[in-house]
C-alpha cells in the first residue's frame, strides 16, 4: 500500500512539473506572437505618418475632476487598469476633430473589473491621422494627410505600457462623437473612455524603464497641479511598474 501511495504521489508530482513546464513553454509562444503582432503594426504605422503634414493642438478646457491621488483615480473610475498598446489606427471622427483607435491589451486591472484581463480593448486617442479637407473643413486637397499631435496628449507608442482610468461609453446618445466611434467599431462591449486623459494617463515607452505623465507641460511643472501629478506619478511606478511593485 506504501509502494502504491509512493508511486502514485511519484506520478503526480511528475505531472505537475510537466504541466507547468508546458505552460510555460505556451506564456512564452504567446508573449513572442504577440511580439510580432506588435512589430508588425509598429511599422504600418510609421509608414502612414512618415509623410503626413504635422498640425499641433491643445485640449478644449473642462471641468472634469482630476485625480491627484491613487484613491482619487479609483474612485472617479469605473475601472483602472495596465495594459499594453498593440495597435494604432486611423479612425472615423467628428468634423474638425481627429482621434486615433488604439487596441489595448488589458494585463492587469488595479481598480474593478478584473474579467478584462488578457482581453483587448478599444480606446479613443486625442490626435491622429486625419484628411487637409477634414481638419479644415475645406474641400481642396483630398488625398493630404495631416498628422494632428495635441501638445497635452502624446500618442503613445504600438508597444507601449499604459496606465488610466477608465469609463464607460454612452452609445446611444445621438451624438457625432458617437456616430463616429460605430463606425470604427466601437460597441459599449469593447470599448470604454479615458477620464481626464490630459492628466490622468501615464505611459512606458519599450525604450524606458518608468511610467511618465503623457501630458509633457505637467512633467516638470511648478503649480500645484502639477506638482501633486508628479507626486502621484511617483507612486505609481512605486505599486505597479513591473520591475519593481509592491502589491495594490
Amino acid at each position: 500500500m506504501r509502494k502504491l501511495l509512493m508511486m502514485l504521489t511519484l506520478l503526480f508530482l511528475s505531472l505537475s512539473v510537466a504541466c507547468s513546464k508546458n505552460s510555460q513553454v505556451i506564456d512564452k509562444d504567446g508573449a513572442n506572437s504577440n511580439q510580432l503582432v506588435i512589430k508588425k503594426n509598429q511599422k504600418k504605422w510609421q509608414a502612414k505618418i512618415a509623410k503626413a503634414d504635422i498640425v499641433h493642438s491643445e485640449f478644449e478646457v473642462t471641468k472634469q475632476p482630476v485625480s491627484r491621488t491613487l484613491d482619487n483615480l479609483k474612485n472617479h473610475n469605473q475601472m483602472v487598469i495596465k495594459g499594453t498598446v498593440n495597435n494604432l489606427e486611423k479612425m472615423h471622427s467628428p468634423k474638425g476633430s481627429v482621434y486615433t483607435k488604439a487596441t489595448v491589451q488589458v494585463d492587469r486591472v488595479l481598480s474593478g473589473d478584473e474579467s478584462l484581463v488578457n482581453k483587448q480593448i478599444l480606446l479613443a486617442l486625442e490626435g491622429g491621422l486625419v484628411s487637409f479637407d477634414h481638419w479644415y473643413g475645406e474641400k481642396r486637397n483630398l488625398d493630404r494627410e495631416m498628422l494632428i499631435k495635441n501638445d497635452e496628449f502624446l500618442l503613445p507608442e504600438i508597444g507601449s505600457q499604459i496606465i488610466t482610468g477608465l469609463v464607460p461609453h454612452n452609445l446611444d446618445e445621438p451624438l457625432e462623437y458617437n456616430q463616429a466611434l460605430k463606425e470604427s467599431g466601437f460597441t459599449s462591449q469593447n470599448s470604454f473612455a479615458i477620464n481626464t486623459p490630459q492628466y490622468n494617463f501615464w505611459v512606458k515607452d519599450p525604450k524606458d524603464s518608468k511610467y511618465q505623465l503623457n501630458n509633457p507641460k505637467l512633467r516638470n511643472g511648478e503649480d500645484s497641479l502639477a506638482k501633486s501629478l508628479q507626486k502621484l506619478t511617483n507612486e505609481i511606478n512605486q505599486k505597479y511598474n513591473t520591475t519593481q511593485e509592491s502589491g495594490t
